[in-house]
């Protein structure tokens, strides 16, 4: 039963100056598991026995759950076939679909939606989960109870943890980078409607709010992020579930990561290029107002640099506040470490010593800088095509080569990373 109008857009769908400044409270409501019916959607392409082990968790914790497993069309050389068969027969509550072509992973879910809008009675929380996580007993459970304690929430996310963060460096510094993801989505819980993005590996939609949007964005880079900022511009609040961990395979070669932040960065900008309200992407807003504003800086400071047109009183407070920022950002750090339970010696290491860090923030940062270009570089490719000029076309299809190399395309597949 969808929420009266009032009760979710008490802030108004841009949001106002106070929810900015103190974060919104609103009343918890009494409700059992028990009494909503739910249906988990896992889109895959190439499954592995991890997501066998993910729907005979799912079944053998949620007596009641429904779940679809949605083939995006796996190719039929890919030996899968004998996994699809095994999830299907763990119980008589799973149904496995088939895309007819591959649709991505946005498509995949709207595929699964329509199967469950047209042939079953219709859920009250749909929940979409990527193929490759691990979830305790209790997740789905604490999910679906704080979505429907509050009638305000469209959408709920688990707390992202890393699977196999013990393989390499790589996969520890982003062990290390979930904790403080989980800890940025506690902190803006009741500003502007909640956190940025419902990330896509495990959430819990309400069904009235998955209507009301029309479902997910077919064919964009970052649908989690996309259907978030849609959800909110309609007056709906989202928020991370503290007690609902689930754990995720993160990349662990640096070319994997790479191609995965690349997509997540660029399908960022994307989402904030075609959003109705900044209010509901304020945080991103923030963050690359901030980064422009630093690189402007250090231009600026380059630039003039042994010109009397700038005061060493305002070099020496610039450096003085990089420093008072470093400084609390590494204590910020520290901190969030009594949240990281799956921590030891080596992660504690990593941390104190902050080299690996601040090397692993400015690859990232390099990543985000790609993006920049790639953006300018797909505006001005739109205005070249038009011209009709042969050397043009040449210069835009060697400039999507370079891109494509880089990691920067305009369309990924199911599994994106």
């Amino acid at each position: 039963m969808a929420p009266h109008p009032s009760a979710r857009q008490s802030l108004g769908s841009r949001g106002n100056i106070r929810s900015f400044i103190l974060p919104h409270r609103y009343a918890r409501s009494s409700f059992e598991y028990e009494q909503a019916r739910v249906t988990a959607i896992i889109p895959t392409y190439k499954p592995e026995n991890l997501t066998v082990k993910l729907v005979e968790d799912l079944v053998e914790w949620n007596p009641t759950l429904r779940i679809i497993v949605v083939d995006d069309c796996t190719p039929e050389e890919y030996i899968a076939s004998a996994l699809f068969i095994r999830m299907g027969s763990v119980s008589d509550r799973v149904t496995v679909l088939r895309t007819p072509v591959n649709k991505m992973k946005a498509a995949a879910l709207n595929y699964a939606l329509a199967y469950i809008f047209a042939n079953e009675e219709v859920p009250d929380v749909i929940l979409s989960l990527d193929d490759d996580i691990v979830v305790a007993p209790s997740t789905v459970r604490n999910l679906v109870v704080e979505l429907m304690s509050y009638q305000h929430l469209g959408a709920v996310c688990s707390q992202c943890r890393v699977l196999n963060k013990n393989n390499n460096m790589l996969t520890r510094l982003q062990g290390l980078e979930y904790v403080g993801f989980n800890a940025t989505r506690l902190a803006d819980e009741g500003f502007y409607r909640g956190p940025l993005v419902m990330h896509g590996m495990l959430t819990a939609f309400r069904v009235a709010a998955l209507k009301e949007v029309q479902g997910f964005a077919d064919g964009h880079l970052i649908e989690d992020y996309e259907i978030t900022t849609r959800l909110k511009d309609l007056g709906w609040s989202v928020k991370l579930a503290l007690n609902a961990p689930a754990w995720t395979v993160v990349p662990d070669t640096f070319s994997k990561l790479w191609r995965q932040r690349a997509r997540w960065s660029y399908g960022g900008i994307t989402v904030i290029t075609k959003t109705k309200y900044f209010s509901s992407v304020l945080q991103d807003l923030i963050g690359h107002s901030v980064f422009f504003a630093t690189v402007g800086m250090i231009a600026l400071m380059a630039l003039f640099r042994g010109d009397d047109r700038i005061p060493i009183e305002i070099a020496r407070l610039v450096i003085a506040l990089s420093f008072l920022q470093l400084l609390l950002w590494y204590s910020f750090q520290l901190w969030l470490m009594r949240l990281y339970k799956e921590k030891d010696a080596r992660d504690w290491i990593i941390r104190i010593s902050m080299v690996p860090e601040f090397i692993y923030t400015n690859i990232l940062t390099l990543v985000v800088v790609g993006s920049y270009f790639f953006l300018t570089f797909n505006v001005l490719t739109r205005r070249l095509r038009r011209s009709g000029n042969v050397v043009a076309r040449r210069c835009v299809a060697i400039g999507a080569v370079v891109f494509s190399f880089c990691g920067y395309m305009e369309s990924w597949g199911t599994r994106g990373n």
